[in-house]
């Protein structure tokens, strides 16, 4: 499990994130819950970890496909926005859970937010999920044991931070960046090469420089609107 302290002094911002991933057996989550139709495992599975996001006052847990997921850093920084919103009263969505989901896709729309991000049945046949806390206090691994325990899960070894170009190919396209203004940031960092020769690791720094300027973006039509 990854865990970082963010302390902005200028926003009187302090809080605590976590990213862990697990393995789950759904067959014995079906059978341990008594589920009798698929389509009630979701809203059974959903209905846990908001009872234990209620037990863990002001905290935030919320699972995530991690398809066009960046990398832990792109987490963090969506973390950072969606704090800033409701500290700056500018969010969209009047649940920290939602406004998670609208940072990751650096996008003002909800529907398409949660459909490209948010979880469905068929996340479930891989037997592998990923999920974030933001609590406000240092409580980031109790609240993970409790997700990890009541769901009968094992923790696994996180895989956000993998990359490939794959990968890198699908968030560019998802993202709507250009190779070209993947180049014009290694450009300003004074990396001079040409599309054949970029590396994977300066792609990824010039990635999400431009997927933090789409949430730098976003932010701030939020608040030209309020």
């Amino acid at each position: 499990m990854i865990v970082r302290e963010f302390n902005i002094s200028g926003l009187n911002l302090h809080y605590f994130v976590g990213i862990n991933q697990i393995k789950i057996q759904f067959d014995k989550f079906i059978d341990v819950h008594n589920i009798s139709r698929n389509d009630k495992t979701l809203i059974k599975f959903f209905s846990i970890i908001e009872e234990i996001q209620n037990r863990n006052e002001y905290s935030v847990i919320q699972f995530f496909k991690d398809k066009y997921v960046l990398n832990q850093d792109h987490i963090f920084t969506a973390c950072y926005y969606l704090e800033k919103a409701f500290l700056q009263n500018i969010n969209i969505s009047n649940k920290k859970n939602i406004e998670f989901f609208l940072y990751l896709a650096a996008n003002r729309q909800i529907s398409r937010s949660i459909e490209d991000f948010g979880i469905d049945y068929s996340d479930f046949s891989t037997n592998k999920l990923t999920y974030c806390i933001i609590s406000p206090i240092k409580n980031i691994n109790n609240i993970s044991i409790e997700v990890i325990t009541i769901l009968n899960a094992e923790e696994e070894e996180i895989s956000l931070n993998n990359q490939s170009d794959s990968k890198i190919n699908s968030i560019k396209e998802y993202f709507e960046i250009s190779d070209n203004q993947i180049n014009s940031v290694l450009k300003s960092y004074g990396i001079i090469t040409t599309d054949s020769s970029i590396s994977l690791s300066s792609t990824v720094l010039a990635l999400y420089d431009l997927i933090c300027e789409k949430m730098a973006i976003l932010h701030i039509e939020k608040a030209k609107s309020v």
